[in-house]
């Protein structure tokens, strides 16, 4: 008799049938260490474009900056700037530029800047397409005051030193997110924030939307990462949540790095340590679940192998008990174990308790 086979077993059952529940929903766990710390983080950290939000915004209105300059025309200098990105607003300036009919010119290669926007030559002009930062640091501005905030997305269109024009989206919350963000806070989340490279007029629009508890605005991908490795300095498990390029940093040093979406970019699926196939941000809580379910029938198969395999060494010890019953009590220890564990893999979706 002793407790070493039903010890061993005790994990490793547990996070295989977790596991193997988990990839049935469309989940992928790396490793059965991150189901122990998803369990326990207690801090959450969304991104907002494209995890929290469809990631599918829709240009809603145009505001021309230069005389003489038509929309058909500055369309066409912004499409020739975001031709080739893949980020989901170059998505939309494309759609809405076709949807009017302006025609990408000839242009030269388009270069990408991470959290900023992009730029290609046109006829021998810089044209670029990004946010107001990116903007600024290229000495790009208008000859007449901006538009005032309206909380839509601004994507600023700049030809030479000039800001031509400003094209604004909008980008709807993804269905089920605030109830998917109120069952973590019930399971015992205490904090659950937003972070995003937007400006803070959308981010709080959208955190009061979803009901996050804070949101952190205008961040670049290095100062994501500052955020996680700031809360995990003071003591926070934290996991965090995206689906981006600008995401990466961050989910390599959370604890429990998650990949959300059909649509999330391959960077972001190398870095992070989980990833959810699935457009459905339900499925975050529903692995917090899986995740609290599978410690507490590692607790119980424990809990089972020593009272057991005691048992059996008082038994042994007091009476003298047959070999075939130390052996059966032995190896009824580790029966129990794996029998336990097995239920795991009969779990269903918004099942909690095992």
């Amino acid at each position: 008799i002793d407790y070493s086979c039903g010890i061993k077993l005790s994990t490793a059952t547990a996070f295989s049938a977790a596991i193997n529940t988990a990839v049935k929903q469309g989940v992928l766990i790396k490793g059965g260490t991150f189901i122990e710390q998803i369990s326990s983080a207690n801090t959450v950290l969304l991104d907002k474009t494209g995890t929290i939000t469809e990631g599918k915004p829709k240009i809603v209105s145009m505001a021309l900056l230069k005389p003489g300059m038509t929309e058909t025309e500055v369309l066409s200098y912004a499409m020739a700037a975001e031709e080739t990105s893949t980020h989901p607003l170059a998505g939309a300036i494309m759609r809405y530029g076709r949807g009017l009919g302006a025609q990408i010119p000839a242009h030269g290669d388009v270069v990408t800047e991470v959290s900023r926007g992009s730029r290609t030559q046109v006829d021998g002009v810089t044209v670029r397409v990004g946010n107001i930062k990116y903007m600024n640091e290229n000495g790009v501005t208008a000859a007449s005051p901006l538009p005032a905030d309206t909380g839509a997305i601004p994507n600023y269109v700049g030809v030479g030193d000039e800001i031509v024009a400003v094209l604004y989206a909008m980008d709807s919350p993804r269905e089920n997110v605030r109830r998917a963000i109120n069952a973590l806070r019930y399971d015992g989340v205490g904090d659950i924030e937003l972070l995003t490279g937007d400006l803070e007029s959308q981010a709080r629009t959208v955190a009061e939307q979803v009901g996050a508890d804070g949101y952190r605005a205008q961040l670049l991908p290095e100062q994501k990462a500052e955020a996680v490795l700031k809360l995990q300095v003071q003591g926070n498990g934290v996991v965090m949540v995206g689906d981006g390029i600008n995401d990466a940093p961050a989910l390599a040093y959370a604890d429990v790095g998650i990949s959300l979406g059909s649509k999330s970019t391959d960077i972001a699926m190398e870095t992070s340590d989980v990833i959810i196939n699935r457009d459905d941000p339900m499925m975050i809580p529903e692995l917090r679940r899986l995740a609290r379910a599978t410690m507490r029938i590692v607790h119980q198969n424990f809990a089972l192998v020593v009272a057991i395999n005691s048992v059996g060494l008082i038994l042994g010890a007091a009476s003298g008990i047959s070999v075939m019953m130390s052996a059966l009590l032995h190896n009824s220890s580790t029966i129990l174990v794996v029998a336990n564990s097995l239920r795991l893999m009969f779990m269903k979706p918004g099942e909690g308790r095992l």
